[in-house]
């Protein structure tokens, strides 16, 4: 049902080189995707794109296609949780669901990119991963 009333609703889409967001209002939903490997600048001028987004927007849900982050090594995931993960704290966001490779290094490397926080404590939210985007916005939108 969820995914019937996703695929209906209106988004705003903001496309830059290799980077999508997709904003639902009626979901109050921001969905992002890095579809090309990136520098680290890059990603840092990409998060605080995506933190401004969600500033305006005040989305209550976040999903976020984070299959290429495990390509950015320890800095990236620096970056991440420095410029993203901890800005996230004060954001009205209440559930994040990451979609991630099915394979078992991929998923530590996310794993560890979070081991510093927990999520429901530090950031007020929960979060989840997911290897496909039907099951995190069937998440997302569960009570």
């Amino acid at each position: 049902m969820v995914l019937q009333h996703a695929s209906i609703s209106e988004t705003i889409t903001t496309d830059q080189s290799g980077y999508s967001i997709r904003y639902s209002e009626p979901l109050s939903l921001v969905e992002v995707a890095l579809n090309d490997t990136v520098s680290l600048n890059e990603l840092q001028l990409k998060l605080s794109h995506l933190l401004e987004v969600i500033e305006d927007k005040q989305p209550l849900y976040l999903l976020a296609d984070t299959r290429k982050f495990s390509l950015l090594g320890n800095e990236g995931q620096k970056v991440i949780r420095n410029n993203f993960l901890l800005p996230l704290t004060t954001s009205s966001v209440i559930k994040f669901a990451r979609i991630t490779e099915p394979d078992v290094f991929t998923q530590a490397v996310i794993d560890s990119l979070l081991s510093a926080v927990e999520c429901e404590t530090v950031f007020g939210c929960s979060m989840q991963s997911f290897t496909d985007r039907e099951s995190a916005l069937d998440w997302l939108y569960s009570s």
